[in-house]
């Protein structure tokens, strides 16, 4: 097989500190929702929202837990968990957003959602969107809104953090326009304090004159659409200036003035565009800066989620502390007393862990001692069998010397030699 090119002078490396603060994410579903075909199909969708940083293809088992995701997270370098359950006795929908590796972790309760598949089905002029589409390569753009960071519920600020930190953050300087080409949505009703998740598209388009002389050059090079009529008109700037003048009313398919923005182009221009004015009479802005108008419009790609915030979890397991509740208030005294129970409680841990720790290194204590005695047994053996063989060899030797000169010749054959011993 080829090797890959690698482009050299156009893809700019990254380092390996940058690597390491990008922010990385796993989408779970565990326990009863892995029966459920609707909830499946929301995990891959709510994955391409979490692209590309993010394990796209992976695979759960039912055998699976919450603790082996949580040990395969740190060697992989993933920041974020996103657990989607399904309770088997109501039916619930939750999901759980912790970051790793030592907590906390926010609980929502899933109100209603909606598949991508499903909002598709109801736009006019919908865009497909999948895992390997262009938008996917690069992080969406995070907008939030509703959300009161100034206020005194440190909850919300806890909330406001987490979720700016699921995605790189953004730098304005070397950021380029033309790579943000989706956006995250997520916005806070302040009434019943529910929150809304909002995937889009960003569909740009180059706006350059006058939207009248547009339709004009479309009708004359299509022969379905019909000339204005210009009996009515005294002058033909007003034909150019009038809104109205051509066309009547506009459809959903124009731009309106709301969505144009002045962007500053990223690619050198041709010697043509050059030349040519494109904001103002020279041609720049007030920076002096070449830029053109671009009209920007968002297609909803999915899903749809509608969450309530729970509770809020110290650590990433659920025996941990609560930091928040939503439907449960205590008292500053059962504040107070929650606190020192939960103090006792990872005291008397403390202890038992540091006993279990004692235990163990006298256990392997002891089987050290064991250890060493039987290799100084082992070793004594050796010595005493060394020692004895160094006997052996010197009675041997001395036995040698008074034994009697016997030859060969003296006896016929084996049977005489016998006979003589036993006599």
């Amino acid at each position: 097989m080829a090797k890959r090119r690698t482009k050299t002078r156009t893809h700019k490396k990254v380092s390996e500190e940058e690597l390491a603060k990008i922010p990385r994410s796993m989408v779970l579903r565990l326990g009863s929702s892995l029966r459920n075909h609707s909830l499946t199909q929301l995990v891959k969708d709510f994955r391409n929202v979490m692209q590309p940083h993010t394990a796209i293809n992976l695979r759960e088992r039912k055998a699976n837990k919450l603790k082996d995701f949580i040990v395969m997270a740190g060697p992989l370098g993933v920041s974020d968990l996103f657990i989607f359950n399904q309770k088997e006795s109501s039916g619930n929908v939750s999901l759980r957003i912790g970051k790793m590796p030592r907590g906390p972790t926010l609980s929502f309760r899933v109100n209603s959602y909606s598949l991508a598949k499903d909002v598709r089905r109801i736009l006019k002029h919908p865009k497909s969107v999948g895992k390997d589409s262009a938008e996917m390569l690069a992080p969406p753009l995070l907008v939030l809104n509703g959300f009161q960071v100034d206020s005194d519920k440190n909850h919300e600020k806890l909330l406001v953090t987490v979720l700016q930190n699921m995605f790189p953050p953004i730098q304005p300087q070397s950021t380029k326009v033309s790579e943000i080409k989706r956006v995250l949505m997520i916005t806070k009703n302040p009434e019943n304090d529910e929150i809304e998740w909002r995937h889009y598209a960003i569909n740009t388009k180059l706006v350059e004159g006058n939207r009248n002389v547009k339709k004009l050059i479309n009708s004359h090079h299509n022969l379905k659409k019909s000339l204005p009529n210009l009996s009515r008109t005294n002058d033909v700037s007003e034909l150019l200036l009038d809104p109205y003048a051509v066309g009547g009313v506009t459809s959903d398919s124009e731009v309106e003035d709301d969505a144009i923005v002045e962007i500053k182009n990223e690619t050198p221009l041709s010697k043509k565009e050059e030349k040519k004015p494109v904001d103002g009479e020279d041609g720049e802005n007030a920076n002096g800066t070449p830029t053109r108008k671009r009209a920007i419009k968002l297609t909803e790609i999915g899903p749809r989620l509608n969450l309530s915030l729970l509770k809020i979890e110290e650590n990433l397991t659920g025996s941990s502390k609560t930091l928040y509740h939503a439907k449960v208030t205590k008292t500053s005294k059962e504040e107070k007393e929650l606190a020192r129970k939960h103090a006792a409680a990872q005291k008397l841990k403390a202890e038992r862990r540091a006993k279990q720790k004692a235990n163990v290194d006298a256990k392997n204590r002891k089987k050290d001692e064991r250890k060493a005695r039987r290799k100084a047994a082992k070793n004594g053996e050796e010595g005493a069998e060394g020692a004895e063989s160094d006997n052996s060899d010197v009675e041997m030797s001395s036995s040698d010397e008074d034994a009697p000169d016997i030859k060969p010749e003296d006896y016929e054959n084996d049977s005489d030699l016998y006979s003589d011993i036993e006599e």
